[in-house]
């Protein structure tokens, strides 16, 4: 069976893509990830087949519009800003890589990739699923949709679920339609969502039970199968220096904000600046796609541009990050408590799912200080959260996540 796996986004939404190409391949399987053109290195790097997208992510948001974007935190203007990113994509799905889609057996579609892979699956008759690492947006009695989370009893918990299936309708209908029109496919009447749940569409969802439990009332197609994590990473060098600063005093906090630029690095940089000259606390920052900033030169600091995270983060006592799934996973597996300092899209509610859980503390962005940070620091190193967090490590250690998904994957899709 040759999948294609379509991945939409930053880093963070295309890494554990790799996992999953890495695990079919594994069973015997072909498989092929679509994802924009920056990633090639990246995805070649372990093997797999690479077919690029058109857009470059981290030049999309390190550009004067993305970072307003990012300044503001807000919802709407991140929705805005996907809406532009996804008119690039579709004029490259139809231009340049649906002879790519004919050539593969089944589709796997990321959850900024499904509305394209919907429409293309259906054009080419393919069979094809969901593996997503959002938060569900699938309905429930169980809890509200974590962005309307003011309420929680079953009623109310069901309508938030109806309200955003409208609004998202809504607001991407016109370019889902154009698209499906380009296609020679009629356009929809109904919801994108409505659709996928009527037709039963496998839909998994990338995250440990640990964080949030599968609802009874879900319908069978919809799963939660544990994170995707890659192996040891060889694209992130170790440098050279590391390993005798780490080895030369206490356990360090680590601090990135990964493939989400810092949107105030003057901010940023008064923050380190002050932590280093208050507290006995020594840090390791890595860049990622951060713009370069003017940190100070400190003994208590080492800065890297890119490290692999499942081999730095055991060896760290506590992480700082802004919250997004696949480093908030790799802090939650080397069982060490974090702070969240999130910025946009669906980081604020893994912030607060990890506060409810106790595992770390919730600061976005936009309330960002230095007491409020130090004091988080002190708050995390504190037994309970550290208890919680190793306790949690051990079950996500545990769990197999790859298999689990691959699994739900050849039942449905053979």
């Amino acid at each position: 069976m040759h999948y294609g796996i379509v991945a939409i986004g930053s880093r963070g939404d295309v890494q554990p893509y790799i996992a999953l190409a890495l695990g079919l391949m594994e069973r015997g399987h072909e498989a092929t990830l679509m994802a924009h053109e920056n990633f090639r290195d990246f995805v070649e790097g372990y093997g797999v087949d690479f077919v690029p997208i058109k857009g470059h992510v981290e030049e999309l948001l390190q550009s004067a519009e993305g970072m307003k974007m990012l300044r503001t935190g807000s919802l709407a203007a991140f929705t805005r800003y996907l809406q532009k990113v996804n008119k690039i994509t579709t004029d490259s799905l139809i231009r340049d890589t649906m002879g790519e889609f004919e050539k593969v057996d089944v589709l796997v579609a990321s959850l900024l990739a499904m509305p394209w892979v919907e429409a293309i699956a259906e054009k080419l008759e393919k069979r094809w699923a969901i593996v997503q690492l959002n938060l569900p947006a699938i309905k429930t009695r169980a809890f509200p949709l974590v962005f309307l989370d003011f309420f929680n009893f079953p009623a109310y918990n069901e309508f938030t679920y109806r309200l955003f299936e409208r609004i998202y309708w809504r607001v991407n209908k016109n370019n889902m339609n154009r698209f499906r029109r380009s296609l020679g496919l009629p356009v929809l009447k109904i919801s994108i969502l409505e659709k996928i749940a009527h037709e039963k569409i496998l839909n998994l969802h990338c995250f440990s039970p640990a964080l949030l439990a599968r609802p009874d009332d879900w319908a069978p197609q919809n799963q939660i199968t544990g994170f995707l994590f890659l192996p040891r990473t060889t694209h992130d060098k170790t440098p050279d220096d590391l390993i005798p600063w780490l080895d030369a005093g206490e356990k360090p906090i680590y601090i990135g904000f990964g493939s989400i630029p810092i949107p105030d690095s003057q901010l940023f940089t008064k923050i380190i600046t002050e932590l280093l000259g208050t507290t006995s606390h020594r840090f390791i920052f890595c860049r990622g796609w951060s713009l370069p900033m003017n940190l100070p030169k400190h003994t208590n600091l080492f800065q890297v541009k890119t490290i692999d995270h499942q081999w730095l983060f055991p060896r760290c006592k506590s992480a700082i990050i802004h919250g997004g799934v696949g480093t908030t996973a790799a802090v939650l597996r080397a069982k060490i408590p974090l702070v969240i300092v999130s910025i946009i899209a669906d980081q604020p509610w893994w912030g607060k799912i990890i506060e409810s859980k106790k595992l770390g503390v919730h600061i976005p962005f936009k309330k960002l200080t230095t007491q409020k940070l130090l004091g988080a620091i002190e708050k995390i190193q504190t037994p309970n959260f550290q208890y919680n967090a190793f306790e949690t490590g051990k079950r996500i250690n545990q769990e197999n996540g790859l298999k689990q998904t691959i699994d739900a994957l050849e039942i449905y899709l053979l």
